[in-house]
């Protein structure tokens, strides 16, 4: 077996035998992820369970009448009609007996009806407490949804009156069909929905790469840092390798605990977003023709290793400046950090809506690549993702030189950032 081979087996050891390491990485978001997408369904599932609804019907006319009675019909809610005199009266009936939504129908709401006028309902949401609001939000949707109802079938009453053959046509003359037209291929699901499946990619991805890059950055500098502060660097550095094998070796190891790092935030981020999209939008990326196929796969893992390999290579460098693991962490969240943020703007926009330079800035940024090139795997552009990988293993292969020229100098003992202290002695 070669040097590079017994020292990357020996890194990836001592990762793997890090239980707090392999807590945080693996063990947290495989759990902590699922819990919160499974505490989300508890409460849609609470605001969207039985709606107390509350009615005070201050009109004596029919109506009035039939308003309650459609309200006493409709799903999921239990109604309770009040005898209440004022408003206030009602409200407070309402808290007290801990009501969703109150309804007041006031007193000319039949008299408006015949009079062919406009007449208003008023709907109070019940906020018991301040919390998310889904349940009150759901309460008064459902309200508004049978009011309508009853409303569309008073106006369809009164067009018939008047000797309409159709009244639906009359009241609706209009109806939409909306579909899709994605990936050279028509599907029969509003754009909305659309744009809702896709727009939970598109706050996935992302937010895992940004995590994954953050950590395993960390993770290359603190062990470089740790190295250097406990002299353990010097030794390692005495050892008859080449420094190149130690700087892959290094590279290589906290390469492949990234990689499964991101695996496990991107199931775990999955499930937890699928606890709130899929139900919802009841529409997978399969069901708009986008999927992953193993050519796809295989590409973009490559793409997320060189990704990888060019913020292990980077924090490497920056970490060989840094006195103790403390300073090493600021050092590479203040290099890092403002190169994987700007991946945060393709949350919001595709990246075609941009100005032209500002395409080719966000380009330039490895970080920005794996999230312009999942979108390439969903539509199968392969031809987008081989130019990406070309890109980053050019500069995966510039930062590697430039770590391993660093380790092979004697510079990566002595180099340090020590503004503090030199300011002190400035002073004295």
């Amino acid at each position: 077996m070669s040097d590079f081979w017994v020292m990357a087996k020996k890194e990836l050891t001592n990762l793997f035998r890090d239980r707090k390491l392999l807590f945080g990485l693996i063990i947290v978001p495989l759990i902590i992820y699922p819990m919160m997408g499974k505490f989300i369904q508890v409460g849609m599932e609470q605001a969207t369970g039985t709606t107390h609804v509350t009615i005070v019907n201050f009109d004596e006319g029919r109506y009035g009448d039939a308003l309650v009675d459609a309200l006493k019909t409709a799903p999921n809610t239990s109604v309770t009609l009040v005898n209440a005199t004022t408003l206030e009266g009602a409200l407070q009936w309402a808290v007290e007996n801990k009501q969703n939504v109150l309804v007041v129908i006031p007193r000319d709401f039949s008299a408006k009806l015949t009079a062919n006028e406009t007449a208003t309902v008023e709907i109070y949401g019940i906020f018991l407490s301040v919390g998310t609001g889904m349940k009150e939000s759901v309460s008064e949707g459902r309200i508004s949804a049978v009011i309508g109802i009853l409303s569309d079938e008073i106006a369809r009453l009164k067009v018939a009156a008047l000797g309409a053959e159709n009244p639906d046509a009359v009241l609706h003359p209009i109806t939409v069909e909306s579909r899709s037209y994605i990936n050279d291929r028509v599907v029969d699901v509003p754009p909305g929905v659309v744009s809702g499946v896709i727009a939970s990619q598109a706050f996935t991805i992302p937010l895992i790469i940004f995590l994954m890059v953050m950590i395993t950055s960390q993770m290359a500098a603190g062990a470089i840092a740790s190295e250097k502060e406990n002299k353990t660097l010097e030794t390692l550095l005495t050892l008859p390798v080449p420094r190149t094998h130690i700087v892959g070796a290094k590279i290589f190891g906290t390469a492949m605990m990234g990689l499964v790092a991101a695996v496990a935030y991107m199931i775990g981020m999955r499930q937890y977003m699928g606890s709130f999209m899929g139900g919802e939008l009841g529409v997978s990326l399969g069901d708009l023709g986008l999927m992953v196929t193993p050519t796809g796969a295989a590409m973009f893992a490559l793409v997320v290793f060189l990704t990888i390999i060019i913020s292990l290579s980077l924090a490497m460098i920056v970490a060989t400046f840094a006195e103790d693991v403390q300073s090493a962490t600021t050092l590479v969240s203040a290099v890092i950090l403002p190169l994987a943020f700007p991946a945060f703007i393709l949350m919001y926009t595709d990246i075609g809506d941009l100005p032209v330079v500002f395409q080719y800035v966000l380009k330039a940024i490895p970080f920005t690549h794996p999230i312009l090139d999942y979108r390439y795997v969903l539509v199968e552009n392969y031809r987008a993702i081989a130019v990406s990988a070309i890109y980053l293993a050019a500069i995966a292969v510039g930062i590697l030189y430039a770590t391993a020229r660093l380790f092979s100098s004697e510079r990566i003992l002595t180099a340090q950032i020590s503004w503090g202290r030199r300011k002190k002695k400035a002073a004295e």
